[in-house]
């Protein structure tokens, strides 16, 4: 197999093994940020906060009605 002329050498090798996975990181981190920003704006501010799970458990009743047993 020829040689990669970008990592022709050990150093250029190791370099590349390491910078990569880093840049991967990064475009994700900043595609998620730039994401959650859009998502926000496209928001309206008189739109409701949405509901938590804790919040729905504490308003569902957790008793049969009263009637039934």
């Amino acid at each position: 197999m020829p040689p990669l002329p970008l990592a022709d050498n050990f150093l250029a090798g190791s370099i590349i093994s390491l910078v990569m996975p880093v840049a991967v990181l990064i475009a994700i981190a900043v595609w998620y940020t730039r994401t959650v920003k859009r998502i926000d704006k496209s928001r309206p501010a008189s739109a409701p906060e949405p509901v938590s799970a804790d919040a729905m458990r504490e308003t569902i009743p957790t008793d049969p009605p009263a009637g039934t047993a």
